[in-house]
């Protein structure tokens, strides 16, 4: 009788911790507390590694990292995350290098200058034409922190062309924003707009 309740209590705990494993496609806040919204698709491991874009002068470098079981303490959650860095670089100018800050442990989840883990699907805005129908993007959070006013998003689309791995993004402002004063910029110091990014 022991053996039977002992396998009964062992099943049932498994069961619910498979219960609380759910894709990030399917993520809201009706799920019970403890839910573990995992990249089951890759979705997001994807766009793990370097990436940079170039024209002319100017280059953006992107190192994207995949985080695992990020707590989400207002829902008590746990997510998968695509956190990265940047750097940006006109000429022999360094604009922005905020690369090293991969490697602060201190840093979690959205701390991140660039980081999220939103699954859209084509016909989401911002919509994608050229997007197979059941191609996935990811929308993540951007921040320039000289300009924190700003709500600023880039949506990551993945695609592999003549074995060439890409990243095009749409680099935008996702929601209205009130500018501190009348002389503060409208945009980052990486201009809004769809760029290609090549990995490295």
């Amino acid at each position: 009788m022991k053996k039977i309740i002992i396998i009964l209590i062992i099943s049932l705990s498994v069961y619910n911790c498979k219960a609380q494993i759910a894709p990030l496609y399917r993520a809201n806040t009706n799920m019970p507390e403890g839910t573990h919204y995992k990249d089951l698709d890759n979705d997001l491991s994807q766009f793990e590694g370097t990436w940079k874009w170039q024209r002319n002068d100017s280059i953006v470098t992107i190192v994207f990292q995949k985080k695992e079981d990020v707590y989400d303490s207002d829902y008590n959650q746990y997510e998968d995350y695509l956190v990265g860095e940047y750097k940006f670089t006109v000429g022999n100018t360094v604009i922005q290098d905020y690369l090293s800050r991969l490697d602060d442990n201190t840093l979690i989840g959205l701390d991140h200058y660039i980081a999220g883990n939103t699954i859209l699907h084509k016909e989401q805005q911002p919509v994608c034409d050229e997007c197979a129908i059941n191609q996935r993007q990811v929308f993540v959070y951007y921040q320039d922190p000289l300009y924190e006013y700003i709500n600023s998003a880039m949506v990551l689309r993945h695609k592999v062309e003549n074995g060439v791995e890409k990243m095009n993004v749409v680099f935008y402002a996702f929601n209205y924003y009130i500018r501190p004063t009348e002389e503060s910029p409208l945009e980052n110091r990486i201009p809004f707009g769809n760029y290609t990014f090549i990995k490295q």
